[in-house]
């Protein structure tokens, strides 16, 4: 092809019918692979809230749950990557379990009109903590040998202890939602805010005092200040240091604190009446 065109160049000046025209490598052209500086990443175009509903989750839902947890929920969480912990460890394993089989369970589910599926986009799990949970995580953090785990339970005991919630609010336990993610290709579309207001909503109507979320990224906590909820306490992560006063954790930006956010229910006020009909 190279050939080609150079006759043809050569052909054209001779008869002077064009102006030589310089050389372009039409198959380096075709076939220059892209670099990931010069690939902006785009948000899917074709994405629509309206099609998204909000699918209280079951025993039938726990493959699709653990599939999301392993493909896009571990993977882009930043207390498991900023301390390079591998997705194929055993207290991974156990807390996929956990959340596939038990606590409340909110599934996103997008509606695909080309097809007539439906796709899991979006994730939320919450459960009942007690002021007890926080030993038993620094005690399962003794018995460990990986490191990466023990400081992640460490961190987690960490979280309940210093805000020091069931006594600042006289509660028996707390509301927490422990896991709210989404896709990376809805990221910042509305879906997490979908998420967290069906959960509080949710919390409302079953009588918990305290809903808490643990933003252990700044989406996370984006979200959390969508849905109307209150920062109580706030940490870097480079102020979270071993024995030695190293630190531990290395996140990627923007992740660079951790955030607690409330919503509390005044007992008081006591829950919102149903709709009357008008009749």
């Amino acid at each position: 092809m190279q050939c080609l065109n150079t006759i043809r160049a050569s052909g054209l000046k001779l008869y002077g019918a064009l102006p030589v025209q310089p050389h372009i490598n039409i198959c380096s052209r075709l076939y220059r692979k892209s670099t990931f500086r010069n690939t902006p990443m785009v948000k899917r175009p074709c994405f629509d809230l309206r099609n998204v509903s909000i699918v209280r989750g079951s025993d039938t839902h726990a493959k699709m749950v653990t599939w999301f947890m392993n493909t896009h929920y571990w993977p882009r969480e930043p207390s498991v990557i900023g301390l390079w912990m591998p997705l194929d460890c055993s207290y991974l394993e156990f807390l996929t379990a956990k959340f596939s089989h038990s606590g409340e369970r909110l599934l996103a589910m997008e509606y695909l009109p080309r097809t007539r599926e439906k796709k899991i986009i979006g994730l939320c799990v919450a459960n009942r903590v007690y002021p007890w949970m926080a030993a038993e995580l620094e005690q399962w953090g003794h018995a460990t040998e990986s490191i990466p785990e023990k400081h992640r339970m460490y961190f987690c005991a960490h979280c309940l202890t210093s805000p020091n919630l069931f006594k600042k609010y006289n509660v028996e336990y707390i509301y927490d939602i422990e896991v709210l993610g989404t896709s990376a290709e809805v990221t910042g579309q509305g879906v997490g805010t979908l998420l967290l207001k069906a959960a509080i909503d949710s919390a409302h109507d079953m009588r918990h005092p305290l809903v808490q979320v643990v933003a252990v990224s700044s989406y996370a906590s984006k979200i959390c200040e969508k849905c109307g909820m209150t920062k109580v306490w706030s940490m870097e992560y480079k102020d979270f240091i071993d024995k030695c006063g190293q630190s531990v954790f290395y996140p990627r930006a923007p992740h660079h604190t951790v955030n607690i956010y409330i919503k509390y229910f005044e007992p008081k006020k006591g829950g919102a009446y149903p709709c009357k009909p008008p009749f």
